[in-house]
């Protein structure tokens, strides 16, 4: 019998040194689609820990994180 992943997903931890970056993130699958969960540890003002979600579509491998170009001073629609 071949292996069903649907509606399975799976989180892993990150060794990051940006303290904003998610500590877990991994594959997840939902009726047939592909996404990417991002898992954060937090802590609540009132001191309780929780864990907060972030799901977003897969991208195809290579396709990474892309800055938002910045305003240059040479730039016509830099703001003054």
């Amino acid at each position: 019998m071949e292996y069903d992943n649907k509606n399975t997903g799976a989180a892993f931890l990150k060794e990051n040194v940006n303290p904003k970056a998610p500590k877990w993130s991994g594959p997840l699958n939902v009726d047939g689609k592909d996404y990417q969960i991002s898992i954060w540890e937090k802590n609540s003002k009132g001191g309780l820990d929780f864990l907060s979600l972030k799901v977003e579509p897969s991208r195809p491998k290579g396709e990474g994180y892309k800055p938002k170009p910045r305003f240059t001073p040479d730039d016509d629609s830099f703001p003054l």
